[in-house]
């Protein structure tokens, strides 16, 4: 393929990526109520096992007319790219694969189904996460100052950990590609588990929304374990 038929392909692949996001997100638009319910919940669940009394109320609110709508739309845009992610996945893979040796052609399932289920599995972490995290925010201003949570800043804190998290929970997937081509092996990686240990919870803390310290914790502990996982992958795959 030329330089021009690539950009072809790239236009193409990103057209289905958009219209994915598009076509998710007005099922996003419809399901809001429901979302945003299921979004609340780590917030009531701070309050209730909060240490201090009628300081925070986990009822979102907005201070505009058009508020409501503007927190709908942006519950039905995170909605779509968190939805539309395993198709957003499988056309890069699509686009980036014939540029890659034959034999990568048979880790194509693996490789999509292995990153929908990490992507998952972070967005799942993040939101056990974040009553804990929430809880130590508001546990700062104690009795003395009372918090009302902006239903903007609230939904845009939530989809950060949550896309974090779940991007985060890629690298074993990566790691694993890297070994397969031949960039790196199991072996070495193993020999650095020491300085990989403390350059993750480094990554961790400075990618992390906020300045909790159960975030940074949380996600640094499960990559770790990833991390290991993934040298006992490449091994068994002879890497």
């Amino acid at each position: 393929m030329s330089f021009v038929e690539h950009l072809e392909e790239l236009r193409r692949r990103l057209i289905v990526m958009i219209a994915a996001v598009v076509i998710l997100g007005i099922v996003g638009w419809f399901l809001a109520p429901h979302i945003l319910s299921l979004l609340e919940r780590p917030l009531c669940l701070a309050e209730k096992h909060a240490h201090y009394n009628h300081s925070f109320s986990c009822r979102l609110f907005t201070t505009s007319i058009y508020g409501a709508f503007t927190l709908k739309l942006k519950v039905a845009v995170v909605t779509g790219i968190i939805l539309s992610f395993p198709i957003i996945l499988s056309q890069a893979w699509a686009f980036v694969v014939p540029a890659l040796p034959t034999r990568f052609y048979r880790y194509g399932p693996f490789v999509i189904a292995a990153g929908i289920v990490l992507f998952a599995a972070g967005g799942v972490t993040a939101y056990e996460v974040m009553p804990l995290a929430i809880n130590f925010f508001i546990g700062q201003g104690g009795n003395l100052v009372t918090i009302i949570a902006d239903g903007s800043n609230y939904i845009s804190f939530v989809t950060l950990i949550v896309l974090v998290f779940g991007i985060s929970f890629e690298m074993p997937l990566v790691l694993d590609l890297l070994c397969i081509a031949g960039i790196t092996n199991s072996r070495w990686l193993w020999k650095k588990r020491v300085v990989v240990f403390f350059i993750i919870f480094a990554v961790a803390t400075l990618i992390t929304p906020g300045a909790d310290w159960i975030s940074p914790l949380v996600l640094g502990a499960v990559l770790y374990v990833l991390y290991l996982i993934s040298l006992l992958v490449a091994r068994a795959l002879g890497h």
